[in-house]
């Protein structure tokens, strides 16, 4: 039986026509699925993986500087573990400087998608794929010299869903604080898909931006919003005012 597509054709063109106009540097993904089995395992349920790993083949498949690694979550459980995946279907973008025994294989990412990027999720996963290859940050130099600031971990959370039209917009924005600074991690989270996760932060509508757990940004958080959010996460005052005497 012949697998319908998932990215129309007239998507495919215009997205080829974008790639082959936008991307410069080679850009490496990272899918954490699971193989199909015909056993289902209770626990192990994950409804759209196969269709993630799909959609991702067939965007990957329209340039040849778009590379994607499909990695079994359960199989290679401690990669997962090293890469700080806690669930699937996980998009993993680029990847520092490689690490653990295989010296070819990228680290970890700061960066990672969880659920089916569908609907207008689609597009920050193609705005990342394009930031990434450019090099170049979508950021204010303002933010950017601000963020060099930063003395402490920070974890963004964006939850999203599929058919809302201001989530791309925040997801991007997150992901180009996280590839600003290597201080920051940022997580785009499909809330249908995990609603326990939905459930524990009391997700209500989205946009909604957590950040190190106790900071919360309902709706659209422009970027100098989202800029002071992070700094009072992640600068001890103590320590900039001691290196700047």
């Amino acid at each position: 039986m012949t697998q319908q597509p998932l990215i129309s054709d007239q998507d495919k063109a215009q997205l080829k026509r974008i790639f082959r106009k936008d991307l410069n540097r080679d850009v490496y993904l990272r899918l954490f699925t699971q193989r199909p089995s015909p056993v289902t395992i209770p626990g192990r349920e994950c409804r759209y993986c196969a269709q993630t790993q799909q959609l991702m083949e067939e965007l990957t498949a329209l340039s040849p500087k778009v590379h994607l690694e499909t990695i079994d979550f359960y199989k290679e459980s401690q990669l997962a573990k090293e890469h700080g995946v806690t669930r699937i279907p996980a998009i993993e973008f680029g990847g520092d400087e490689p690490s653990g025994e295989d010296p070819t294989r990228p680290g970890p990412s700061r960066l990672k998608f969880y659920g089916i990027p569908s609907g207008h999720q689609l597009a920050t996963v193609v705005e990342d794929i394009k930031t990434i290859s450019r090099g170049v940050s979508p950021l204010t130099t303002g933010t950017r010299k601000k963020l060099r600031q930063m003395n402490k971990p920070v974890h963004i959370q964006v939850f999203v869903t599929p058919t809302d039209t201001f989530c791309p917009g925040q997801a991007r924005l997150a992901h180009a604080f996280a590839l600003e600074s290597p201080k920051i991690t940022a997580d785009v989270v499909e809330m249908q898909e995990f609603p326990l996760l939905a459930q524990n932060y009391n997700i209500r509508s989205v946009p909604l931006t957590v950040i190190n757990e106790f900071i919360r940004l309902e709706g659209v958080a422009g970027e100098t919003q989202l800029l002071e959010k992070v700094l009072e996460a992640g600068v001890t005052q103590a320590a900039v005012t001691g290196g700047s005497q």
